[in-house]
């Protein structure tokens, strides 16, 4: 953990990712949260970008995962969230290839591979 957090103090930005469990983070990235506490003063000045998977495909659903992320980006002095809100379209597969997820922008509709 000592690595992480050091890490996190040194990093400009912070992507925080998980997939939606019950409306919220993974137990993974929330014991990465709490267990930041002890240096949480020492994180400041990010550029803070969330990534979060889910099998419902309504943005609502997303909400609360997206709340506990900005509970944390409330903690981090100088925190700036930047938004690129980007809904699952479809994934394709061809044989040998990577899984390709293709999505939508809430924001501006324009689509892209991910």
């Amino acid at each position: 953990m000592a690595e992480i957090m050091e890490k996190m103090i040194a990093c400009d930005v912070m992507v925080l990712a998980s997939p939606v469990y019950f409306y919220s983070i993974d137990a993974q990235l929330k014991a990465v949260i709490d267990r930041s506490v002890c240096r949480w003063t020492e994180v400041k000045n990010k550029e803070m970008y969330y990534i979060m998977t889910a099998a419902d495909g309504e943005k609502e659903s997303m909400d609360t995962t997206l709340a506990c992320f900005r509970g944390y980006a409330d903690c981090v002095e100088g925190a700036v969230e930047k938004r690129h809100h980007l809904r699952n379209r479809s994934i394709s597969r061809r044989r040998n290839q990577r899984y390709k997820v293709y999505a939508r922008s809430v924001y501006d509709g324009k689509e892209y591979i991910v």
